[in-house]
């Protein structure tokens, strides 16, 4: 019942009990007080009345005695006058106070005093006539003789009754004055029992109804703190209808609040908004609960032409074929331990207790759940995807480390137009040197730790050099001479190659610009990486550069590997394209090393194609390599292309490729890369003797 007051009305009920409970103690306290003024009164008005009556009754009788014995003593008639006259006074002024004692409010006992009061005083009346008339009559002794024999005796009986009853008054006093302290004391005690009963009472109503707030609000307390560690399972108290059952309702509808909001969360931090599936995080935070001692695969996914479908048909319909795909593997029969999208075009895939060869099997699964066309708006789209696989334990432990490793199989496969691959086909990761290398490197270009060295190219039809390779080299303040293999190759993995690829062209036209002043003929060879043959900033960077030293364009060649031409075929194409309408020479490198070489032969915009050294080593002695390279330098001349033979190091080499009619030779046969200074020197020497 009190739970269900409004708090307000609990504490305007206990307040109202408080003050009736104060207002009985005070009515009680007045109710005392006014008896023990009753009884005061009644003291001070009857009682202590009483006793002066009392009193004067007595003095009256003295008096009266007195005058008396005077009047024994005085012979002369006239002098006895004035004592008559006192003595009747007093007389009367006695029986005037014993006359009003009586119509006081007397005790019994004083009612029986008062009795044998008035029969003494009757008796002394009608003996102190007598005596009076003796005086009169027989003269003074006669009346003395009277007074000692009788009146005398009489007159001590009334003083005696007036002493007696002025005595029983002042006891009749002293009785009413202790009836009156005990009634104080009553009073007193009472009030005592009373204070304490309304103290009582009003704490049992304070606990009562401290109880009925404070005991929800430590509950609400608790619950809030609950809320507050991040326990939300707290169960909410039924609500009663007052405030604190309003609060109540209140952190209960926070507490759901707050979970709603926290699954809503935790929803968008381990959930793929777009397909449903697990997050990179998820993914991660699942696999780490595995058992150590498990074995498996982890795949990723690359899904091919993804950028194509984006920027063709919009990011919109890149999200639907998304879904779609997702929602084809989750219902396909893969049925894998877990499956995340980890971000973009990629997938993951997490198969445990899988082997070398159920991972290879998985892998076509995921690839034949790919073939079918994705049909969108009635327009079929062929997908497909390429897969990193990462065994474990064999290819790492470590969550982040097998899911980059997959990762980078999966890139991989895409290059090379693979179906899948594994991490363990590409090699180790990059150890701790190397990577540290990666990181000095951007400090590395700001202090010119970076320097130009070129290679020499001979035209071995009249012994000239007409050109030459430009080979970055990096010397390491710490490290002395670092190879270009150890960096090279992790600049175009982290995309640092964007910084490096442009400073080199700047470097390498400053130096040709100078040639051509020097009125020397040397064309430059630069190498161009996948991302920069795919940066769409180069020609304006290249046509900048050209204009700004004078430099003639066919006076630089850039230098294009078939892997670079196989990330996005049409906008290399169309790059190659525009660097030839500005009037560069390209060339393809390592001929030979990749796919399908032939069929690009036809299509691209090139001057020269130079043969891998894997062909022009020992092609004078290893019948093979020498079928090859001849054929190669064959339809490279029927396409109108000039032919440079790499890699070149012995004379038989040298006089093979001269027989064969190769155009042109660069290696260590010829000369090592040296630095500008040292190539110019170089080629004054060598002109020289074979001039």
């Amino acid at each position: 019942m009190i739970r269900s007051m409004r708090i307000a009305t609990r504490l305007g009920a206990s307040f109202m009990a408080l003050l009736a409970l104060l207002f009985i103690v005070a009515a009680v306290s007045l109710s005392r007080l006014e008896n023990l003024r009753s009884v005061t009164q009644e003291i001070v008005d009857v009682r202590v009345r009483l006793v002066t009556l009392s009193h004067e009754a007595d003095h009256h009788a003295q008096m009266a005695a007195h005058h008396l014995l005077q009047l024994l003593q005085t012979d002369d008639r006239e002098q006895r006058i004035p004592l008559y006259t006192m003595m009747d006074r007093e007389i009367t002024e006695f029986d005037r106070v014993v006359m009003e004692i009586g119509e006081k409010g007397l005790s019994k006992k004083g009612v029986d005093k008062l009795d044998m009061l008035n029969e003494s005083r009757l008796g002394y009346d009608r003996l102190f006539q007598i005596t009076v008339e003796t005086i009169e009559v027989n003269g003074v002794e006669d009346a003395r003789e009277h007074f000692k024999t009788q009146t005398e005796l009489a007159l001590n009986a009334l003083l005696q009754e007036t002493a007696a009853l002025s005595s029983q008054q002042q006891q009749d006093m002293q009785s009413d004055l202790k009836i009156l302290r005990q009634a104080e004391t009553n009073a007193r005690s009472m009030i005592i029992v009373l204070s304490a009963i309304a103290l009582l009472i009003g704490a049992a109503f304070s606990w009562i109804i401290a109880g009925s707030i404070v005991r929800p609000l430590h509950e609400a307390v608790a619950i809030a703190e609950s809320i507050a560690a991040g326990d939300l399972s707290h169960t909410i108290p039924k609500s009663s209808a007052d405030e604190m059952g309003k609060l109540l309702s209140s952190l209960g509808a926070m507490q759901d609040s707050i979970a709603n909001r926290e699954e809503k969360i935790l929803k968008l931090a381990y959930e793929d908004t777009l397909t449903g599936l697990p997050n990179r995080t998820r993914f991660l935070e699942i696999f780490s609960g595995l058992s150590s001692s498990n074995s498996g695969m982890v795949a990723v996914l690359d899904i091919n032409r993804f950028a194509m479908i984006n920027n063709a048909l919009g990011y919109a319909v890149g999200d639907l074929i998304l879904h779609g795909l997702a929602s084809r593997l989750i219902s396909s029969e893969l049925h894998p331990t877990l499956m995340a999208r980890l971000w973009g075009d990629k997938f993951a895939f997490l198969l445990d207790g899988a082997d070398h060869q159920a991972a290879g099997e998985f892998a076509y699964s995921v690839i034949a759940a790919l073939q079918l066309p994705v049909l969108l708006s009635g327009q079929n789209l062929d997908v497909g995807g390429s897969l990193g696989i990462a065994l474990y334990p064999r290819d790492g432990t470590d969550p982040s480390v097998l899911l980059r490793r997959a990762e980078a199989a999966s890139h991989f496969a895409k290059r090379r137009h693979l179906a899948f691959a594994y991490a363990s086909d590409i090699g180790d990761e990059a150890d701790h040197e190397q990577l540290s290398l990666i990181g000095e490197m951007r400090e590395a270009m700001d202090n010119r730790e970076f320097v130009i060295h070129y290679q020499p190219k001979l035209h071995l039809s009249d012994d000239t050099i007409n050109g030459a390779e430009a080979l970055l080299r990096w010397n390491h303040p710490v490290r002395g001479k670092v190879p270009p293999g150890q960096f090279i190759p992790f600049a175009e993995q982290t995309g640092f190659i964007r910084e490096i690829t442009p400073w080199i062209i700047a470097r390498v036209i400053e130096d040709a610009s100078e040639w051509q002043r020097k009125g020397l003929t040397i064309i430059p060879s630069v190498n161009l990486s996948t991302l920069d043959l795919l940066d769409k900033g180069l020609l304006f960077y290249v046509g900048g550069l050209l204009e700004r030293h004078g430099l003639e364009p066919g006076r630089l060649c850039f230098e294009i590997t078939e892997s670079a031409l196989m990330e996005e075929p049409e906008l290399a194409l169309k790059h190659l394209n525009e660097l030839s309408a500005l009037g560069i020479k390209l060339s393809i490198d390592d001929f030979g090393s990749g796919h399908a070489s032939l069929a690009y032969l036809k299509i691209l915009p090139v001057n020269e194609l130079k043969i891998d050294r894997e062909f022009v080593t020992s092609v004078a002695t290893l019948p093979k390599n020498a079928a090859i390279v001849r054929s190669t330098i064959l339809l490279c001349h029927e396409l109108g292309l000039t032919v440079v033979a790499e890699g070149a190091e012995t004379d038989e080499e040298l006089a093979w490729l001269k027989r064969n009619h190769c155009d042109i030779v660069q290696g260590y046969g010829i000369a090592r890369p040296m630095a500008n200074d040292e190539l110019i020197e170089w080629m004054s020497a060598f002109n020289s003797r074979n001039g």
